[in-house]
């Protein structure tokens, strides 16, 4: 008799990591958007929120304000610095030794300053931007939720987040999109209901979730979605700059939240693929190393295609978005991805080993 299989709630999500990332390198390509579902699911609505939304389903209150400060910043804002320093001297010696003209100058206020108000300034490691106020949202949610010993403090915050999310988004607009501390506030905004939507996902609607029929479950998100969509037409929003609210911000937030539900789902169902999957465990252990790298993959395999005769090189040195398909077919959009995936994982392997023996020099000499 076979023993039935369980699994956990973070293969699913190692799952949704996946997904999330897969998104993220596929619409930077801009060719075919494999997983959006012929645009009823489009990619920039979510796919970040993901990354959230995930992040918030984790979310712990049981470390110290020490702890958890030191941790996050460590985790993130550290790792983010170190690669911004490193692709910042990378656009330094292609732009002044070959010729390219892509990133900004080498500057302190491209080194220190930028990363928290912008976070594209080195172009190359431009999608690493939401990793500062993925930084601030949990340490703004930490410090309002951790003091509180209310019942439903956390159900109270996401409602309040959502409210106030709902009040300012709609001033986005004006910032035109300004990279500024105004821009970091309405990103910290945007982002604060869909980070505690996780931690609400997890407490009160995850023991529901699983036991609707997929069909009834799927066909109802599909049947919302379809609404809306008739109601507003070519709906789409751009999460990084938020300079094209043109909607009440409860659609953005409706579509957001049924968008990752769908895909919660999804991640549910097919969780026995990844716990039998190397790659794929792979790819949701090494999803920093692919936001932060992915860019300078695409790079790589433009170089690798680089000897068919229509390649533009000039546009190569000057436009990150400039993508040379042989034959002039998007299909081969899939070897971008692949290719890039492995180079970011790569990158990622290398980078820790060689942390990994300095560290074990410095304590070899300290010793």
């Amino acid at each position: 008799m076979n023993k039935s299989i369980t699994f956990s709630a973070s293969d699913t999500f190692k799952l949704l990591y996946v997904i999330a990332m897969f998104m993220v390198i596929d619409g930077h390509i801009g060719s075919y958007d494999y997983l959006d579902f012929n645009g009823f699911f489009k990619y920039q609505n979510y796919h970040i929120s993901l990354f959230m939304f995930t992040s918030g389903y984790f979310f712990n209150l049981s470390r110290s304000y020490k702890e958890f400060f030191v941790r996050k910043f460590s985790h993130l804002i550290i790792p983010l610095y170190i690669w911004n320093l490193l692709y910042g001297v990378l656009c330094y010696v292609l732009n002044n030794y070959f010729d390219f003209q892509i990133g900004e100058k080498l500057s302190f206020y491209n080194l220190l300053y930028a990363p928290i108000i912008d976070g594209h300034q080195f172009i190359f490691n431009m999608a690493s931007w939401f990793l500062v106020p993925l930084f601030f949202v949990q340490l703004i949610s930490f410090l309002c939720l951790k003091p509180l010993n209310y019942k439903y403090k956390d159900l109270i915050f996401f409602v309040s987040t959502l409210i106030l999310s709902c009040l300012l988004l709609p001033y986005a607009n004006k910032n035109n999109g300004e990279a500024s501390l105004l821009l970091l506030m309405f990103r910290c905004v945007y982002f604060l209901p869909i980070f505690s939507f996780g931690f609400i996902f997890k407490n009160y609607i995850e023991k529901y979730d699983f036991k609707i029929n997929s069909v009834v479950y799927f066909l109802l998100i599909f049947s919302i979605l379809t609404a809306i969509y008739i109601n507003f037409p070519n709906y789409n929003h751009t999460p990084s700059w938020l300079n094209d609210i043109h909607v009440n911000p409860i659609v953005i937030y409706v579509v957001c939240f049924l968008s990752i539900l769908f895909w919660t789902r999804i991640a549910k169902i097919f969780t026995p693929i990844l716990s039998a999957s190397k790659c794929l465990k792979t790819i949701s252990n090494n999803t920093f190393n692919l936001m932060m790298h992915h860019f300078v993959g695409f790079t790589i395999v433009k170089s690798l295609i680089s000897n068919f005769n229509e390649f533009d090189w000039y546009r190569y040195k000057t436009d990150i978005w400039y993508y040379f398909f042989p034959y002039s077919e998007f299909y081969f959009a899939w070897i971008y991805i692949a290719i890039t995936i492995v180079i970011a994982i790569l990158i990622g392997f290398t980078s820790k080993k060689i942390c990994d023996t300095i560290k074990f020099i410095l304590i070899k000499i300290r010793y």
